[in-house]
């Protein structure tokens, strides 16, 4: 007993109107990237007219050096860790 019938191949594809399915979905692809092509096109003029709603910054502030954000404790700290690895290392390579 068949429940479905189901036509395989080409009379498939002509049977469910595949063609015509598969062009309109290749259609709205296109032109959904044309837009987005078109948009990305357009970006540079659509910034330099909103230059003057929405400024510049003059400067930007330079980013902090590793030196300036660690407190001199915290430097301590790094050096005894650092120390200790490098005793570690040198045991370790010693020993075999």
């Amino acid at each position: 007993m068949m429940l479905f019938a189901q036509a395989s191949g080409i009379e498939g594809i002509t049977a469910g109107n595949g063609v015509s399915i598969a062009i309109t979905g290749m259609l709205i692809v296109f032109f959904a990237l044309t837009i987005i092509t078109l948009f990305i096109r357009l970006l540079p003029e659509i910034l330099a007219w909103m230059e003057p709603i929405l400024p510049r910054l003059e400067s930007h502030a330079q980013p902090s050096s590793a030196a300036e954000r660690l407190p001199l404790d915290n430097e301590k700290i790094v050096a005894a860790i650092g120390f200790v690895l490098h005793l570690e290392m040198n045991e370790a390579t010693q020993s075999k």
